[in-house]
């Protein structure tokens, strides 16, 4: 089971349950048998910063970070507890054709893709990824809800 609480402002038209949705949607087919625990902050660019300096030692703002923490195994059920942080500021100055909602579905995908393992250092990894992001986002209805 995965369950998500969010803190911030979200896009508008866009809810918590929607967010659920998508990350149970996703998590399930990509990492089946875990359940997630995910707290989301949407922030703005200063918090943004502030957090990347602090955890990953870059002194500049990003549209998303993943965290995935603690791991607890209890009766055979793995939980994995996780943070995403969006800067909702970055997600809107970067959507270029999209519409912000379109770019916030965009980097929440991205994220969660990140909590169930993918990566993007490697080029193979990176096409894998975004074969991963583009499969999902073709899920998500242009100007539709979940």
């Amino acid at each position: 089971m995965t369950s998500v609480e969010v803190q911030g402002d979200l896009p508008p038209d866009i809810s918590q349950e929607q967010i659920s949705a998508i990350a149970r949607r996703i998590l399930a087919q990509e990492a089946a048998g875990v359940a997630f625990e995910i707290s989301l902050l949407c922030t703005n660019d200063q918090e943004m910063q502030r957090i990347n300096r602090i955890y990953r030692g870059m002194d500049t703002i990003t549209d998303v970070l993943s965290f995935v923490g603690e791991s607890l195994v209890l009766q055979g059920l793995e939980t994995r507890y996780c943070d995403i942080i969006i800067d909702t500021n970055q997600v809107f100055l970067q959507k270029g054709k999209n519409t912000y909602k379109e770019e916030f579905w965009q980097v929440l995908i991205h994220a969660l893709l990140h909590l169930a393992g993918y990566d993007h250092i490697r080029t193979a990894d990176k096409k894998k990824m975004e074969d991963a992001e583009d499969n999902y986002r073709r899920q998500i209805p242009k100007g539709h809800d979940l």
